[in-house]
């Protein structure tokens, strides 16, 4: 029998959050869930596998999209199957100090930087949860057009969350996506044409805990993720 909601339950439902769980784990086991969703309909049952639960429901859309990016926060992105972090990241998860740091942190106009700089906006696949080593693959990986700096003329790359330049990273070199040693994955279906650095934290990097600014008003997160400062790449 085909798993589904009949036409009353739908009505009822309106939109809803839910999860996806590994019936084989004890309850209370906080690996038991794997995915958190949103869904109107008959749209949790699109997975192959359907463990479902819902977790709220009789809510709008857009309140929808904010309870599941809260889930998701409190359950950590890195413990979940989940791809980013969902609606409302720049609002999610911090610590006090993360957020001091972002509301609290000095201003740097982009046009003061001196040296060629990569930077990378992290902020659907970064959580607070993470480790170093999580973030760092967050930062370096899977980027397209890379292949034009197998000698990196960029040797900084710096990862940006809500505008903040939240670590550094120097660049040594480039390499096909999926073939360094990482804490994710990518199918090889989705390889073709991207890539990721290998590189090392910069602690001191003079950027780290600034706020990017372009004239005064906060530095744009760009649709294709990162953005190249200086003139090395015209």
């Amino acid at each position: 029998m085909k798993s589904q909601f009949s036409s009353a339950s739908i009505k009822q439902l309106s939109h809803y959050v839910y999860v996806l769980v590994d019936p084989k784990k004890p309850k209370g086991d906080p690996r038991r869930i794997f995915y958190v969703g949103k869904g109107h309909g008959n749209r949790c049952f699109a997975h192959k596998k359907n463990a479902v639960e819902i977790l709220r429901h009789g809510l709008s859309k857009e309140i929808s999209l904010e309870v599941e990016a809260s889930v998701i926060d409190v359950l950590g992105l890195e413990n979940l199957t989940n791809e980013v972090r969902g609606h409302g990241v720049d609002r999610g998860r911090e610590t006090w100090t993360e957020m001091e740091r972002r509301f609290g942190c000095k201003p740097c106009d982009v046009k003061s930087f001196e040296k060629p700089l990569m930077l990378y906006f992290i902020n659907e696949t970064y959580s607070p949860t993470m480790d170093e080593t999580a973030i760092y693959d967050c930062a370096r990986q899977f980027w397209p057009r890379a292949q034009e700096m197998k000698e990196p003329p960029y040797p900084d790359a710096l990862a940006i969350v809500g505008g903040v330049v939240v670590r550094a990273y120097s660049i040594i070199e480039w390499f096909p996506a999926g073939t360094t040693l990482s804490t994710r994955t990518i199918p090889k279906s989705k390889r073709k044409g991207l890539w990721e650095f290998v590189g090392q934290m910069k602690k001191d990097h003079h950027l780290v805990g600034k706020r990017l600014e372009v004239n005064g008003m906060p530095l744009p997160g760009y649709q294709r993720g990162y953005k190249y400062f200086g003139s090395a790449v015209k």
